[in-house]
């Protein structure tokens, strides 16, 4: 198995001249190198991959290199501006659009044309084709698809007086139910179990978490055209202090909120710290994986009701310094095919045809692919990436107690007004 794991801090990467790899672009036995930067999930299915994949193509070598997902982004953005990079890139959806309208990305339009392995008409859903495009060309193709919704210990639950089968459905319910589920059970007043748990580290994170929060407020990041950031309203008020006073006022997630990412949180509700959290299909397929716990599932509570998650997954992109990509493209129509697709992806898979595996017919899959029906694509911000960073510290602010909920949230619409209008 050929893997290689880089985190590379960027002031090295451009003071050196973008030292990736080494010397992993050369194959032994004449094999052409297709190289593909993943951030290190769904490593069970590369073990199946990689060898399937080079037994069909004996002649190309696909060479694996991992960069953890905190550094994925910008990583990706110093390689497509340098002289060498990978031939592939995982893209989360938030991201794809951002590098395309800077002009970092090979259109996939071209090959798409001339492709008889995809139909771009009939083995995507169109909604998930939407941040992958730029002005008609196509520069993201979808493998993954998903959406996060309410995840919660059932056995938790029953011990609190609460009906399992019968988890919150809005704001208010949140709370109460959190702070029923917030627990010191030795009387020594410190807390050993939390209702909720916040995410309040990694841009990407708290992204996909606060701007659906935003949305069942009434609010948007910015107005329709993405020239003007909304974010200091009413509505983003009542957003940020209902994300934040889960800790700041009600005193029901872990103090460590401002530096937990969802990563630590799913870790928390593993080891039986919290009852709830926000997750996805990957996260809750570790969980079970890992733990004895009765996990419930139901639709992310909103403040009236469910809430409308944002579509999330990852896309294929090509940087345009690609060096080899007639054989990447040869990857990834094989990648994208039903046959591969019914199998590889912990979530949902992007292709249709792939989505009626048997595999997806269990418990966690079925309220995952409810909560599809409750999503919407995340408006394409030219600098999405900056934009999330611009998130995660407007709520940090708050979590830390180093800012209010209105200070915070003023200094967040300035800086997102900049982002839009940077050149």
């Amino acid at each position: 198995m050929k893997r290689r794991l880089f985190v590379v801090f960027l002031i090295a990467i451009v003071s050196v001249g973008f030292l990736f790899a080494g010397g992993s672009r050369e194959s032994s036995g004449g094999r052409r190198p297709i190289v593909l930067w993943y951030d290190g999930t769904e490593e069970e299915s590369f073990k199946r991959l990689e060898p399937e994949f080079e037994a069909k193509y004996p002649e190309l070598d696909l060479q694996l290199e991992i960069i953890p997902y905190d550094n994925l982004s910008t990583q990706e953005l110093v390689a497509c501006q340098s002289s060498s990079g990978p031939d592939i890139m995982w893209q989360s959806y938030a991201w794809t659009n951002s590098f395309a309208r800077m002009g970092l990305l090979e259109s996939f339009s071209p090959y798409l044309a001339e492709s008889e392995a995809i139909d771009i008409e009939t083995d995507f859903n169109p909604v998930t084709l939407e941040l992958g495009t730029v002005d008609g060309e196509i520069y993201g193709l979808p493998w993954s698809v998903e959406a996060m919704s309410l995840v919660y210990n059932k056995d938790m639950f029953r011990e609190a007086g609460l009906d399992p089968e019968d988890p919150p459905e809005t704001w208010a319910e949140m709370i109460e139910y959190a702070q029923a589920l917030t627990k010191d059970f030795d009387g020594d007043g410190v807390i050993d179990q939390y209702g909720f748990a916040v995410n309040g580290n990694t841009p990407g994170n708290c992204w996909f978490r606060f701007v659906p929060d935003l949305w069942a407020a009434g609010g948007n990041l910015t107005d329709d055209d993405m020239t003007k950031a909304t974010l200091d309203t009413p509505e983003g008020l009542e957003a940020l202090k209902y994300y934040t006073e889960f800790l700041t006022k009600y005193k029901v997630a872990p103090e460590s909120s401002v530096t937990n990412n969802s990563g630590n949180n799913r870790t928390l509700f593993i080891n039986k710290r919290v009852a709830m959290y926000i997750d996805g299909q990957a996260g809750v397929r570790t969980v079970q994986n890992e733990s004895d716990i009765d996990v419930g599932i139901c639709l992310w509570p909103g403040k009236d009701g469910p809430t409308t998650a944002g579509l999330g997954g990852y896309y294929l992109a090509m940087p345009k310094n690609a060096e080899h990509k007639e054989d990447a493209w040869t990857f990834i129509e094989y990648f994208l095919s039903e046959e591969v697709q019914s199998w590889f992806p912990i979530a949902f898979p992007a292709n249709l045809a792939a989505q009626n595996a048997e595999r997806f017919n269990n418990y966690r899959d079925e309220h995952f692919r409810e909560q599809l029906d409750y999503t919407r694509n995340f408006p394409p911000i030219a600098d999405t990436p900056t934009a999330q960073t611009i998130i995660m510290d407007m709520i940090q602010a708050v979590l830390s107690g180093m800012s209010t909920p209105e200070d915070a949230l003023a200094e967040a619409n300035s800086r997102l007004n900049e982002c839009l209008t940077a050149e």
